[in-house]
């Protein structure tokens, strides 16, 4: 997937929130689309004051199947995230076909040696590609040092066949919450756009303790999500999807608290029938087709490009 002009927007305003630093890690090589000027405007109209690259740190593209195509003229994810204020980027892929610099198959644990390596690891479109998802997130939290922060950016929807999986924000939220990761951060994007390097994003935020159960577009969705690892974090911890999580917890408590959901889904239930369908097409229509509307209980951040 790699980083489109609305991603790059996101990672300037993140490094303004808090600037990155130190070592940074990328899951792949990320495809960049856009320029390395365009990206310097991105990083101004955010309020970020970009960093003077050292000599030897190309903005030239690293994709070496991009030489001699249109998207020759992009920028590198290295010149991305050094411009941010990271000292050191590396890659890790399971190949060197594109230059990695760390070979490995997330599959598998990653050697001893390499926990606690990395300030920060960037996963855009690289997650969904691995068949053994624990594996490579407890990878992923491992490799983070104490206040290093991961950040991903993985297909959540109509992504079909782009990889072995599409993520729902309740995987990635539950999964750094078991683990107490702090400062977690989680969206959905609503990307259009005819390719990436034209995209643009309607980007809501949700709150990680309370996941909507359903989330539906007619647009590729993106799951967008920070968390910061803590001197308490782990990484082999497997959570229970919070939905079912509160709805136990609910039942256990004792019998208002059930006969009050049992009463609720009677009478929506009721109201259902009573609806005729023609309204009920027209209301879902006009929730879902407008995207300041989405009854995803997410707050709307606004178009971004």
């Amino acid at each position: 997937m790699g980083l489109s002009r609305p991603a790059l927007r996101f990672l300037a305003r993140t490094a303004h929130r808090k600037p990155l630093q130190g070592t940074w890690l990328t899951l792949g090589r990320q495809c960049v689309y856009a320029t390395f000027a365009d990206f310097v405007d991105v990083c101004r109209e955010e309020g970020v004051r970009p960093a003077e690259l050292p000599p030897d740190v190309s903005v030239a593209t690293n994709i070496p199947s991009w030489q001699g195509t249109p998207q020759e003229r992009n920028t590198s994810d290295v010149a991305v995230l050094r411009t941010l204020g990271a000292a050191e980027v590396l890659a890790l892929d399971c190949a060197d076909f594109e230059g990695a610099e760390l070979v490995h198959d997330l599959n598998l644990p990653v050697p001893p040696d390499w926990h606690g390596r990395f300030d920060g690891i960037l996963d855009s479109g690289t997650l969904e590609h691995v068949f053994d998802v624990p594996t490579a997130l407890a990878n992923v939290a491992g490799m983070l040092r104490v206040g290093g922060r991961t950040i991903h950016i993985s297909p959540c929807n109509n992504f079909a066949n782009h990889g072995f999986y599409q993520f729902s924000p309740t995987l990635l939220a539950d999964y750094y919450q078991a683990n107490a990761f702090a400062d977690l951060r989680v969206f959905v994007a609503e990307e259009t756009g005819v390719d990436y390097q034209s995209s643009f994003w309607d980007l809501f935020e949700l709150d990680p303790r309370q996941q909507p159960v359903l989330m539906t577009s007619r647009r590729r969705l993106l799951l967008v999500v920070v968390a910061e690892k803590t001197a308490d974090s782990t990484a082999d911890r497997r959570p229970m999807q919070s939905y079912y999580r509160r709805l136990f917890e609910s039942a256990a408590a004792g019998p208002p608290s059930a006969v009050s959901a049992a009463v609720w889904q009677r009478l929506r239930s009721g109201l259902k029938r009573l609806v005729p369908t023609p309204v009920k097409t027209w209301l879902r229509r006009w929730l879902f087709g407008r995207p300041d509307r989405k009854p995803w209980g997410a707050k709307r951040l606004g178009r971004w490009k």
